[in-house]
């Protein structure tokens, strides 16, 4: 198992049509590519973190840095891990009101996400899940 962690802009902003259409994409190419994960975007930036086949991952990171969409991707973590910490996840996103939310398949509330993080990173993994709990407007315990 392998993940990517990467940090980059959008080369214009992201309405909510924009961000619904291409998170339907990453979900349909990560569950036939066997891909799970996490993808931020707030303030301009994405942060996603890919785990699964090392392969696969860096075949999609290769892609994500030629993607018309980002400028200045830079990666932050691109090692081997013993598990996924997104196993259940692969970027499930849909448009409904706000009192359904709850019951739509794969999802959580950045706190709820955050809550549900692994407890044994290293160092360098632990940093960059702060970076992901400040991008979702929680502040790092």
């Amino acid at each position: 198992m392998h993940h990517i962690i990467y940090l980059s802009s959008a080369t214009k902003p992201m309405s909510g049509d924009d961000l619904t259409k291409l998170l339907g994409q990453c979900r349909q190419n990560n569950e036939q590519l066997g891909i799970t994960g996490a993808l931020v975007y707030g303030g301009g930036q994405f942060m996603q973190i890919m785990e699964g086949d090392e392969a696969i991952v860096q075949a999609l990171y290769d892609k994500v840095e030629n993607d018309p969409r980002h400028t200045g991707v830079m990666k932050l973590a691109d090692k081997d891990i013993p598990h996924r910490s997104f196993g259940s996840w692969s970027m499930a996103f849909d448009t409904v009101a706000a009192d359904a939310l709850p019951a739509v398949d794969g999802y959580a509330t950045p706190d709820e996400l955050l809550r549900t993080l692994p407890g044994s990173l290293s160092g360098a993994d632990d940093l960059l899940y702060s970076m992901l709990r400040t991008t979702v407007g929680e502040t790092a315990s």
